[in-house]
């Protein structure tokens, strides 16, 4: 297994997380009260980002540079499954590496943000569909080792696929103010039902 002590230290993450559950009678804990969980067992680690259901860090192990994405189970596991939805041979090519995940965390090669052409926007595009992978946006396209891989995405519902492509596209239309400000909104909703 690659990076185990990270791996030791993930169980730890997720031990700590159950107890939180356990402790204060709760489904999961809030964004804020995970980052504190994590930063406590990972101190060198850095918050790069986060969205409604997961927190990403950035983490440095020796010369390699990784993500640990924390959240919940369901969420986790849905990551880890649209990653192998991809063939092997295929996969890394298109796909930031994905070393291992445990309960509530995920370790994946980190990637760098960049400007990511409409031409090779639609390429990745094409190739995602193709193995039913949408939510393939700029933002989710990093620069992983000097190549563009796609370090974030979902799988659609099966018989849904068409329908998801016409809301991928909508999306991606719209002006990056607007997808910000719709992810806010939906971000406050989330916190708000915590």
């Amino acid at each position: 297994m690659k990076f185990k002590s990270l791996h030791e230290k993930a169980k730890l993450v997720d031990n700590r997380i159950d107890e939180y559950i356990r402790k204060e009678g709760t489904s999961f804990p809030p964004m804020k009260n995970l980052q504190e969980i994590v930063l406590n067992i990972f101190p060198e680690a850095s918050k790069a980002n986060f969205g409604l259901h997961k927190i990403v860090f950035h983490l440095w192990h020796k010369s390699h540079e990784l993500a640990l994405k924390v959240g919940k189970s369901q969420t986790i596991e849905l990551d880890h499954k649209a990653y192998k939805q991809m063939p092997r041979n295929l996969r890394h090519v298109y796909f930031a590496r994905v070393f291992w995940h445990t309960r509530y965390c995920l370790l994946q090669e980190y990637g760098i943000e960049t400007i990511v052409s409409a031409q090779e926007l639609a390429q990745i595009r094409a190739i995602a569909y193709e193995y039913d992978l949408l939510d393939i946006t700029c933002d989710n396209i990093k620069v992983v080792n000097g190549t563009l891989k796609i370090i974030d995405a979902s799988i659609a519902p099966p018989g849904f696929l068409g329908l998801w492509k016409i809301a991928d596209f909508i999306k991606l239309r719209m002006p990056p103010s607007i997808r910000k400000a719709i992810r806010k909104v939906r971000l406050l909703e989330a916190t708000k039902k915590k």
